[in-house]
């Protein structure tokens, strides 16, 4: 019934490529394998400190096909363009050698905005991640402050607006889980992600690796 109902909407709304328009798919198999994965290296910025041990960035953010799909899915609250990205975040995961008892966690949206928007986009991002990689998911955050857009902020204002933002959740996990990679879409200037490494560390987390899909 799923599928029947599917190929229904696929026949009424047909699906264009974003980037070849090729009719069938948001993306097609094509576009998809053009997108080129970075090499595996950590993210530099001069002149901070962060609690995290390293993060990773699975893609170029000027590639225009990577910021179609990753603002179709944000913005535009497409969540069939998860698995796409999923894909995206697998291939450069694997790389990394992941220890088996390796815990998968995301940056989380304040409730408010989960409610607004309807789902987390990077928790829908970190469970089906964790799933392929056949590894555990855990809620470890949670966004006990809401915060203005960073977007269009200054590297100072980004800091400022985050700080304190996360709280997070003591589990049975704590003592156990040798790594905890954290999923965000997209970095900047790291200021989210260093702020949830920290309330992370504060509660005994030792190793915390960020995986990004773009670094803008």
């Amino acid at each position: 019934m799923i599928n029947l109902l599917k190929n229904l909407l696929d026949f009424i709304w047909p699906q264009f490529c974003l980037g070849c328009n090729r009719e069938g798919s948001i993306c097609c198999a094509y576009c998809l394998n053009d997108i080129i994965l970075k090499e595996q290296a950590t993210i530099k910025w001069p002149e901070d400190n962060f609690y995290f041990e390293e993060c990773l960035v699975c893609c170029d953010y000027q590639n225009e096909i990577v910021q179609k799909i990753l603002k179709k899915y944000k913005y535009s609250y497409l969540e069939n363009m998860a698995d796409f990205l999923v894909t995206i975040l697998e291939k450069q995961a694997r790389r990394a050698g992941l220890d088996k008892n390796t815990i998968i966690s995301n940056i989380p949206l304040h409730n408010k905005k989960k409610k607004q928007r309807g789902f987390d986009q990077t928790e829908i991002l970190a469970k089906k991640l964790a799933k392929k990689l056949d590894l555990k998911y855990s809620p470890l955050l949670k966004r006990i402050k809401q915060t203005k857009t960073q977007a269009q902020l200054s590297k100072t204002a980004r800091q400022k607006n985050v700080k304190g933002v996360f709280e997070a959740l003591s589990t049975d996990l704590t003592h156990d889980a040798p790594s905890i990679v954290l999923i965000d879409d997209i970095a900047t200037t790291g200021s989210t992600l260093n702020q949830a490494a920290l309330a992370l560390k504060n509660i005994g987390h030792q190793k915390i690796i960020c995986l990004v899909i773009a670094k803008n």
